[in-house]
């Protein structure tokens, strides 16, 4: 779990964002050049714009 230094929220994920206020983490704990995706935890490089598995959007703003 990572704690954001933001608002406090617990994260579950290994996401690279915070789930509630979107506060990009540092990279400690794994590789910045990946993206875990926030619905079906795929880990993906991180130029990718949705995940190669279920196609989830992979960054704070973005829709499908």
């Amino acid at each position: 779990m990572v704690t954001c230094p933001r608002c406090g929220r617990e994260n579950e994920t290994r996401s690279s964002f915070c789930e509630r206020c979107l506060h990009e983490f540092p990279s400690d704990g794994w590789d910045p050049r990946r993206l875990i995706c926030p619905e079906c935890r795929y880990d993906n490089p991180y130029g990718n714009d949705h995940c190669e598995r279920c196609h989830e959007p992979l960054k704070p703003g973005q829709t499908e």
